[in-house]
């Protein structure tokens, strides 16, 4: 379970590097899945509004489908994407 935690730490901070590169008015970002499947690579498009808040709340953007339910709980669900918090 350590080792699937570390991977959404990985890739929390890629997206946050993405992040910092995209201009401050795009509308859309992309994000990488933050699920703890270490060979997930699923990029989602998630509106920079609800990045934000979601980044802000603490919890992890993840592809439907992908949430393990051990260790995560869905908060909320979008079209094309959950958002989940960790137990």
């Amino acid at each position: 379970m350590d080792v699937q935690r570390g991977v959404q730490s990985v890739f929390r901070a890629a997206n946050e590097r993405l992040r910092s590169r995209l201009r401050a008015e795009a509308r859309i970002r992309p994000v990488i899945c933050e699920c703890s499947d270490t060979n997930c690579m699923t990029v989602l498009d998630v509106p920079f509004d609800d990045y934000a808040r979601i980044r802000d709340d603490g919890h992890f953007i993840l592809v439907p489908g992908h949430v393990e339910h051990e260790i995560e709980t869905v908060v909320a669900r979008r079209e094309t994407y959950v958002v989940a918090s960790k137990d």
